[in-house]
């Protein structure tokens, strides 16, 4: 499986991913100033999966889907084995939520409609 299998997975009818950003690695964090350089979050695989010019920055779908083949959203307790993601469709938004670094993707709608808030 892979992130972007993970993805796939989780439309519905009619949907289709738009744009995505990749952020920093399990526990890692982005740099804080433009002086500072990206530096590999713990236990992050080397070489890294997602090249750090990529990171922070609001990529299209398609021509950018291979920066999500060579690691997974879903992940076990423990540090987090996977980026920060913020995925966007026509309908929705989809993250990674963590839990004591469990790691699942979820989604909530991309603006007002019919829904059930759920606790995630």
């Amino acid at each position: 499986m892979s992130a972007y299998n993970e993805l796939l997975d989780a439309l519905n009818d009619e949907e289709r991913f738009t744009h995505f950003v990749i952020g920093p690695w399990g526990w890692g964090s982005a740099p804080q100033s433009k002086k500072e350089a990206w530096k590999p979050g713990y236990r992050e695989p080397d070489p890294t999966p997602v090249p750090f010019a990529f990171r922070g920055k609001v990529l299209e779908f398609e021509p950018n889907k291979h920066l999500l083949y060579d690691w997974n959203i879903g992940g076990p307790f423990g540090a987090p084995s996977c980026y920060a993601l913020f995925a966007w469709t026509n309908k929705r938004v989809f993250f990674v939520h963590e839990y004591d670094g469990s790691t699942i993707l979820v989604s909530v709608p991309r603006g007002p409609g019919k829904t059930m808030p759920s606790f995630l």
